[in-house]
């Protein structure tokens, strides 16, 4: 993995576009990571390591981020609590996750305790060992940890995918920019990966899984269900993604809609338990 592997990544996940640039710090490669941005208004994040055995990771606020940072501060108890989601499964892999808010340690336990205006924030992640064994791949590492760290941030922001589609296939004039309406159930990009992040890319009725089938084409291939139907939730409803969204292969997820509603996972793997039988 390089650079422009980690963008091609993370756009794929999040779609939207992002900006990755190696440099070196300390010695050592470091990755410079965030979204497109031209005009100097949202973050990147730093990715650095030292003595090959730690990883650091620095959010770093661009020149005219006032508003952005302002707006975190004041985002739903949803968004705040994926954010809690993403801080914990960092701090569940062995990082350390340093949070402050105009200069006070922020907790994330209780939203209640935020400030409600936030007019500086700093996030400092650190992981030692960043590998348990075997030989340190700076960008391997860099996206796998550095993507969590984006989820997380992205969770506070009201950033929303885009689409550029050609003139010639749409009809429109050079340069528009076609913005897409995104389901937030079924689409959302930041329970999406917050889910496979926390439980991987094996299929959760049968086991399968795309890469150890397939090698590298299948790597991270997967559907995410929804346990709970999207049309079954109210417009109040907030998911879960650790509870209410599991990683399933596409055969799996067909056999899970095979009826209205699915069919219970638990249902589907008796059924295929009782056919090897």
């Amino acid at each position: 993995m390089d650079a422009q592997d980690i963008r091609r990544s993370l756009e794929a996940e999040y779609d939207i576009p992002f900006v990755v640039q190696t440099t070196f710090d300390g010695g050592e490669p470091a990755f410079i990571i965030g979204p497109k941005d031209s005009g100097k208004e949202l973050f990147t994040i730093k990715v650095y390591f030292r003595n090959r055995i730690r990883l650091h990771m620095d959010f770093i606020p661009q020149k005219y981020s006032a508003n952005f940072i302002d707006s975190m501060g004041r985002q739903s108890e949803e968004n705040r609590q994926r954010f809690f989601d993403y801080a914990k499964l960092l701090a569940g892999m062995g990082a350390k996750v340093d949070i402050a808010v105009n200069a006070v340690p922020l907790s994330t336990d209780r939203s209640d305790s935020w400030p409600d205006m936030w007019r500086d924030l700093k996030i400092h992640v650190t992981k030692m060992p960043v590998v348990e064994d075997g030989e340190l791949n700076h960008a391997d590492a860099a996206y796998k940890w550095g993507s969590l760290m984006i989820g997380m941030i992205l969770s506070l922001t009201d950033i929303v995918p885009i689409e550029e589609e050609s003139d010639q296939l749409n009809g429109y004039s050079e340069g528009d920019v076609q913005r897409t309406e995104v389901n937030r159930y079924e689409r959302n990009p930041l329970n999406r990966k917050l889910c496979l992040a926390a439980k991987g890319y094996d299929c959760a009725i049968c086991g399968m899984n795309f890469e150890r089938q397939y090698g590298p084409i299948g790597y991270r291939f997967i559907h995410v269900h929804h346990i709970v139907p999207v049309s079954q939730v109210g417009a109040g409803y907030v998911i879960d993604p650790l509870k209410d969204l599991i990683p399933v292969c596409p055969n799996c997820h067909a056999m899970l809609h095979r009826r209205n509603p699915p069919y219970i996972p638990d249902d589907l793997r008796k059924s295929l338990k009782h056919i090897g039988d």
